[in-house]
C-alpha cells in the first residue's frame, strides 16, 4: 500500500462533482495533506523502520517475536458523529481502538498505517486535529504512524487503521484456551461508554456533556499494560477485550475455546453514573454491562488458584478486576443468573445494525 497517495478520478469528473467550498473554509489538499501527516508523525523514521513518503512503508522484523497486525474501519454517522466529539477526539480515540486488540493478545503496539477517505470540502484544521490526535494517542504507547492511503469520499469520512504489534512467541494469548473450571474476568467497569453514546445521542448539546460515561465513550482506555502483565504471568488461559458488549464477545471467546459460561449479573461490575444511566432509561443496569459495547476493557479466564495473583497484580497497575462468572463444558451452553437467581439463557450482545443504543 502507497503511504498516501490520492488515487484521482477524471478531472471533468471531479469538475463536475467537486462541491464548491464555503467561503473562508480551508479545505484539504492531497500534498498539502501529505506534508502535514509526514511532519506530524516525526520525520522520515528511525533505524528500525522507513517513515512516510516512499512507495510502501519497511522495517526490520524482531527476533524472537510473533507480529500482531489489526486492522479497524470507522464511517461518520455509524461510529461517530462530529456533533458529539471534535477531530482531535475522535483521533485519540481511532488509536486506542486498534491499541486495545494489540492489548487483547498481550502485545505491544509498533507501527500505524491510516488510511483516510475525506469529503472534497473537508476543513483541513478538522483534518489536521484528527492526525495530531491519532499520533499523540500512538505516541504515549510507543507506536508510531508510518504510512497509509488518502482518497476522496463522495459521501460521509471514513478512517481505517492498520496497526501492527510484536509479543514474544511464548507469551501470545488468544480467545481460545479456556478451560471448564476457570473463572471470567474483566478489568475496570462495564456499561460506561454504552451508557455515555446514549447521553450523546439524546442530547440537544453533545458537546457540552463532561459526565463519565461520556468520557468512558470518547476516550477509551487501551489496557495495554494490563495485556503485557497477563501475558507475562504465565497464568491466563483466554484473553480478549470488550468492543460489543460481555455478552457478544463472551459468545466469541467460548465458541473459539469449544466452552459454555455462567454469568452473575449480580457481580457485574457498574459505576454509579451508569446505575444512574439505566435508572433514568427504566433498564436494567446489569443489561448495559452485558449490551452496551466499546468498554474495551479486558475478559480472561484463569484457574480459580490463580485468580487471587492476577487480580493482585493488575490492582498494583491500578486497575480493577471483577470476576463475573465462570467458564462450564460446552454442552451446558451460556446462561446467566439473575440476581433473585433464576437462571436464564444470555441475552445477546451489541450489534452493528442494532437501531437503539444499549
Amino acid at each position: 500500500m502507497k503511504p498516501f497517495v490520492v488515487q484521482r478520478g477524471s478531472a471533468r469528473r471531479r469538475q463536475s462533482e467537486k462541491p464548491r467550498p464555503r467561503s473562508g473554509v480551508r479545505v484539504w489538499r492531497e500534498f498539502e495533506l501529505i506534508d502535514l501527516i509526514r511532519r506530524t508523525a516525526a520525520g522520515r523514521g528511525r533505524g528500525d523502520c522507513l517513515g512516510i513518503g516512499d512507495d510502501a512503508s519497511a522495517h526490520l522484523p524482531e527476533a524472537g517475536f510473533l507480529e500482531l497486525v489489526t486492522a479497524d474501519a470507522l464511517v461518520e454517522g455509524v461510529h461517530w458523529d462530529f456533533a458529539w466529539c471534535d477531530a482531535y477526539t475522535l483521533g485519540r480515540k481511532t488509536a486506542a481502538v486498534n491499541l486495545s486488540d494489540i492489548a487483547a493478545m498481550g502485545g505491544m503496539p509498533r507501527r500505524a498505517h491510516l488510511v483516510l477517505a475525506l469529503p472534497p470540502i473537508a476543513p483541513l484544521v478538522q483534518v489536521t486535529d484528527f492526525v495530531r490526535g491519532l499520533v499523540a494517542e500512538l505516541k504515549i504507547h510507543g507506536a508510531r504512524l508510518v504510512g497509509g492511503d488518502t482518497n476522496v469520499s463522495p459521501g460521509p469520512m471514513l478512517v481505517s487503521l492498520t496497526l501492527q504489534g510484536v509479543v514474544p512467541k511464548s507469551e501470545m494469548l488468544c480467545r481460545r484456551g479456556a478451560r471448564p473450571g476457570d473463572r471470567l474476568m474483566v478489568t475496570g467497569d462495564l456499561g460506561s461508554a454504552g451508557a455515555g453514546l446514549w447521553a450523546l445521542q439524546h442530547s440537544r448539546r453533545p458537546q457540552r456533556l463532561r459526565t463519565y460515561p461520556v468520557r468512558r465513550w470518547r476516550r477509551p482506555i487501551p489496557r495495554l499494560a494490563e495485556g503485557r502483565f497477563l501475558a507475562r504471568s504465565g497464568r491466563v488461559h483466554a484473553l480478549m477485550d470488550l468492543s460489543d458488549g460481555l455478552a457478544g464477545d463472551l459468545r466469541r471467546l467460548c465458541a473459539a475455546s469449544g466452552v459454555g459460561a455462567r454469568v452473575q449479573a449480580g457481580q457485574l461490575p457498574l459505576a454509579p453514573s451508569t446505575r444512574r444511566s439505566a435508572a433514568a432509561r427504566k433498564r436494567l443496569p446489569w443489561l448495559l454491562a452485558l449490551q452496551g459495547g466499546e468498554d474495551y476493557e479486558l475478559l480472561f479466564a484463569a484457574s480459580p488458584a490463580d485468580v487471587p495473583v492476577l487480580a493482585n497484580g493488575l490492582r498494583r497497575l491500578g486497575t480493577p478486576c471483577t470476576c463475573v462468572g465462570e467458564v462450564l463444558p460446552a454442552a451446558r451452553g451460556l446462561s446467566l443468573v439473575l440476581p433473585s437467581g433464576e437462571i436464564v439463557p444470555l441475552p445477546p450482545g451489541w450489534e452493528h445494525n442494532q437501531t437503539e443504543g444499549a
